[in-house]
């Protein structure tokens, strides 16, 4: 069996140091269980086995069903298993289709699909008895919870809200934090973590274990249909409506990732509709991100549009929110569509071209006007002359993009991990912690942070195990933007045999191919052709066929005419944008001390600079 190790975080948790999560991004990687992604063989042969030991799994959406046997104290007496008795609901442990993880929320055991399967082959002794279980306890974070009051109530500013509605769908309040309260459960209804809405300022945190997850759920357990919503007061609003046909299911951490350990909890849902607040540009996809990671059949979308905005903006406008959910469509169209099909789609994309555009650069507005926003699904190629940056360059670049919240999977095939790392921490602070290393704790938690991941591999690669490790990011960390750096060394490894710049196109083809399947911007940096100093680079110049810049979506070159010119400058040019088509160049001062190119950076260290008093030795 394929082990984990491809990927691995930024930073690790300290083990010692309780072992819970906030509302960040998942920095840590049990390898005990996160598998790279199956294979159908592998899949098919797990089944295979199991049944051969006498042990029929039930085929769910994203999971296999099954008895739990890994956990000695939750196994069947052999007495049970002979009568061809199968486990109760809440002894069902659930085994990834697409990883293989094996979790049981119920004893909350996990584990690697070779481990689970070896225990399911150790023979039960005869006459075994299973002993109380041992429920896992979620210790709460905030002790002084009491039921909510009026005042508690009326700061939501939801009219017609009234306290004893918010206590039936489990809500608490924290007087001295001014918070509401929420649990979170798992696929055997046990408390894995809470999740809390500050009324002050309305923001929302999630409070769980590293690998654990749980969703916050309301309605009985025989629905058959759920409301997905990304936040709390959509999920109060849509609870109080009292729904006949839908549980209201509130997602741990709103748009910025769906860890696999709560797919289990959707399991029972035959139909899923999406019904999400995009609050800002990098998670106008999120939801077909998310139905592909829990089967696309089942699940519908509620489009943004005027008429039909979030549940509490619906609310607010006084429009009726049962009709809004009889609009929902199919996320997954057939082949063949139609313009009335799509016509939902084209509406919610002019009434909301800010988000469509995707995400903004804080570092370099001279590319928003430009490129408008970087989007997923796009393929970006990024090429320059040897030592003009560009490493420097999409390290920033990327920075950037995951400073708000744009989850980034670097493969740095040229330079070390550590090395990538001290140069995005550096851009990140400002300026070297060479000589402030007192400082260097403070950068580091602020640091690790980000939604930074990456690659171990180094040097030459081939295709396949690069492309398993980007797929396993895309479904397990919901990442959505791959850098690979670069391009050139994963040629001359492969299986491929024969002309280098056919294997070159075959290598570009499959991550345009990946890049549309699974909606992941992927940037790729590439030498150029050998030109002549004194020459401009082009399209033409990317090392090559044709193919690499007709794929692309973008091209960015580096033009850097300090050595042909006393008076030469270096700058990145536009070559080819296929979403606006606007072109142009962007030019590149570098600050050596903060390692950045982002004239933004440099003017707030100038006007820093001057307001600081000097004093005199």
């Amino acid at each position: 069996m394929r082990r984990a190790g491809l990927i691995k975080p930024l930073l690790r948790i300290n083990n010692h140091k309780s072992r819970v999560r906030k509302e960040n991004y998942a920095t840590h990687i049990d390898t005990d269980y996160a598998e790279s992604l199956l294979d159908p063989k592998e899949y098919l042969d797990f089944k295979r086995q199991l049944r051969q030991i006498n042990v029929h799994p039930k085929d769910g959406h994203t999971c296999l069903h099954l008895e739990c046997r890994l956990c000695e104290r939750n196994r069947q007496p052999a007495a049970a298993q002979a009568r061809g008795g199968t486990a109760d609901q809440g002894l069902l442990a659930y085994v990834n289709k697409r990883t293989g993880a094996f979790i049981c929320p119920n004893c909350d055991v996990k584990s690697s699909l070779a481990n689970a399967l070896a225990a399911y082959q150790v023979p039960t002794p005869a006459g075994y008895q299973r002993p109380p279980q041992k429920k896992p306890v979620y210790e709460t974070r905030f002790p002084n919870l009491i039921d909510v009051t009026p005042e508690a109530c009326d700061a939501l500013g939801i009219k017609g809200l009234k306290e004893s509605q918010l206590n039936a769908i489990g809500a608490q309040f924290e007087p001295e934090q001014n918070l509401l309260h929420f649990k979170l459960r798992n696929a055997a209804q046990l408390v894995v973590g809470e999740k809390v809405l500050h009324l002050s300022d309305r923001h929302e945190e999630t409070f769980q274990g590293i690998c654990i997850s749980g969703l916050l759920v309301h309605g009985t357990g025989n629905k058959s249909k759920a409301v997905l919503v990304s936040n709390l007061i959509d999920f109060i609003v849509l609870s109080c409506q009292n729904l006949e046909t839908h549980c209201i299911v509130c997602l741990p951490y709103e748009l910025k990732m769906l860890p696999q350990e709560c797919l289990p909890g959707l399991e029972r849902f035959k139909e899923l509709v999406f019904w999400l607040h995009y609050d800002s540009s990098h998670n106008w996809d999120a939801a077909r991100a998310f139905a592909q990671k829990i089967d696309e059949k089942r699940c519908l979308l509620i489009r943004p549009t005027e008429t039909e905005p979030a549940p509490h903006l619906a609310l607010r406008r006084r429009l009726n929110l049962r009709h809004i959910l009889l609009k929902a469509t199919p996320v997954r169209h057939k082949a063949i569509t139609t313009f009335g099909a799509m016509k939902n789609d084209i509406l919610s994309e002019l009434q909301n071209i800010e988000k469509v555009n995707g995400v903004k650069w804080k570092r370099f507005p001279v590319l928003n006007k430009l490129l408008k926003g970087h989007r997923r699904g796009e393929l970006t190629i990024l090429t320059g002359p040897t030592g003009s940056g560009k490493t420097t360059f999409m390290s920033e670049y990327s920075l950037d993009l995951a400073m708000q919240g744009v989850s980034t999977l670097w493969g740095s095939f040229e330079i070390r991990n550590t090395r990538l790392a001290a140069t995005l921490l550096r851009q990140y602070v400002g300026y070297p912690l060479d000589n402030k290393l007192q400082e260097f704790d403070h950068w580091a938690t602020e640091f690790e942070r980000m939604p930074l991941y990456f690659m171990t591999f180094h040097g030459q690669q081939p295709l396949k195990p690069v492309l398993e490790a980007i797929e396993h990011a895309s479904y397990v960390h919901d990442v959505m933007h791959v850098i690979i750096d670069n391009l050139q060394f994963m040629m001359g490894v492969s299986s491929m045999r024969g002309d280098k710049f056919w294997e070159q196109d075959a290598i570009i083809a499959a991550f345009r191919s990946f890049a549309t399947k699974h909606n992941v911007h992927v940037t790729l940096v590439m030498h150029p052709r050998k030109e002549r100093q004194e020459d401009d680079l082009t399209t033409s110049s990317v090392f090559g066929t044709a193919k690499a810049t007709q794929e692309a979506d973008n091209v960015l070159i580096i033009q850097d005419k300090r050595l042909t010119s006393v008076r030469g400058k270096k700058y990145l040019q536009i070559a080819k944008n296929r979403y606006s088509g606007d072109l142009g160049i962007m030019p590149l001062e570098f600050d050596k001390e903060a390692l950045s190119y982002s004239s933004q950076v440099q003017s707030a260290k100038r006007r820093k600079e001057k307001v600081e008093p000097t004093t005199e030795a």
